[in-house]
């Protein structure tokens, strides 16, 4: 914390950040904070039409055929209209960079014409991996994710990690989320089995059972620092010490995992681990908001030992790591990109600053 600071900027990147006035032209503020802008490292875009429309009572499996049903029912057209309606409320809360996942394959150009950083993930579902394009050397970078260990058969998650591996981008992955996701990995059976079944993907020949998922795409060899696993919410310590080990990235989206399972992640653990979760908000389709200010205030509610300053770091230098965007943002340092937010505020102690960002009193 600097007080009184000063960002020098030129050619669009930040070349020094002192209390030492500048020489040049400046810009003065007012009284308040200079921060980084916000990272919302997960988040599906193509959702937002779903916005308060979908139940929350009647089971994550419900929830997942009725979305499904909804999104198909609503068309190409309509998705488009929201998430662009969606990009512009992620600009006016300060989250420029994101990551996010895109199963139809259509956000990429609304984020790429977008004043937005980040990586879009083509999300792949069952066990082909067709219709991904590279976009190498463009804006916004393309990556790969695969949706889920209970939903994506062994051999897609090894093919799409190795893709990610050759593109030198992060691979994402939900994991971890469900009792329906860790029955079907566990006992192979179950109704998550009889739902993959209705949708048309033969699961039969997978090589899953008698494993925790982390556990499943652990053995796969899919953990290592670009790895950035979402959610993460019914592990283990030992699942735990694996993700660690492995030095893979967590990102966390508490206020989705309240309104879909009824069940915080476990943050506290996470951190006793050496794991610092970055920061996301799902979709639309289960959470009120993308805007991380919500999620950091949710989280100071929920978690009121985490101190504000480790979730401010969370909804920032944690989500720029796990995005593998460490060098364009996450702090307001030398070389990173002129990104910064301005935040009004009185403050009469630096003591005082990450309270007032986090709870925004």
């Amino acid at each position: 914390v600097i007080e009184n600071g000063y960002i020098e900027v030129a050619n669009q990147k930040i070349i020094n950040v002192s209390s030492k006035r500048p020489k040049g032209s400046i810009i003065d503020h007012g009284p308040g904070i200079l921060m980084p802008p916000l990272v919302n490292a997960h988040l599906h875009l193509e959702l937002s039409a779903l916005k308060n429309t979908l139940p929350f009572d009647k089971g994550f499996k419900h929830w997942v055929k009725t979305l499904l049903e909804k999104r198909n029912n609503l068309g190409e057209e309509k998705l488009i209209q929201e998430a662009h309606a969606a990009v512009q409320s992620l600009q006016t809360s300060g989250t420029l960079y994101v990551g996010d996942i895109s199963t139809l394959n259509i956000t990429y150009d609304i984020l790429e014409n977008s004043i937005l950083d980040g990586v879009c993930f083509h999300e792949f579902i069952g066990t082909q991996m067709d219709g991904f394009v590279d976009r190498k050397g463009e804006g916004f970078l393309a990556s790969v994710a695969g949706h889920a260990p209970h939903s994506c058969s062994p051999q897609l998650l090894v093919s799409l990690k190795k893709k990610a591996r050759l593109l030198g981008l992060p691979f994402s992955i939900h994991v971890a989320e469900s009792k329906d996701e860790i029955d079907f990995i566990q006992d192979k059976k179950g109704s998550w089995a009889d739902f993959l079944t209705s949708r048309d993907i033969d699961w039969s020949g997978w090589d899953i059972g008698g494993k925790t998922p982390v556990e499943h795409i652990n053995d796969l060899g899919l953990l290592d620092s670009n790895t950035l696993l979402v959610h993460v919410l019914n592990a283990s310590s030992k699942d735990m010490e694996m993700i660690a080990q492995a030095r893979a990235c967590v990102c966390v989206c508490p206020r989705s995992n309240l309104n879909l399972h009824q069940k915080l992640p476990d943050i506290e653990m996470m951190m006793a681990h050496g794991i610092f979760p970055a920061l996301g908000t799902d979709s639309l389709a289960s959470c009120d908001s993308l805007n991380i200010f919500d999620e950091m205030a949710f989280i100071k509610k929920k978690y009121p030992d985490i101190t504000c300053k480790t979730i401010f770091s969370m909804g920032t230098e944690n989500g720029a790591k796990a995005l593998g965007l460490e060098q364009l943002t996450g702090t307001l340092a030398f070389g990173k990109k002129a990104h910064f937010l301005y935040l009004p505020a009185n403050i009469r102690s630096k003591k005082g600053i990450f309270r007032e960002i986090i709870c925004n009193d």
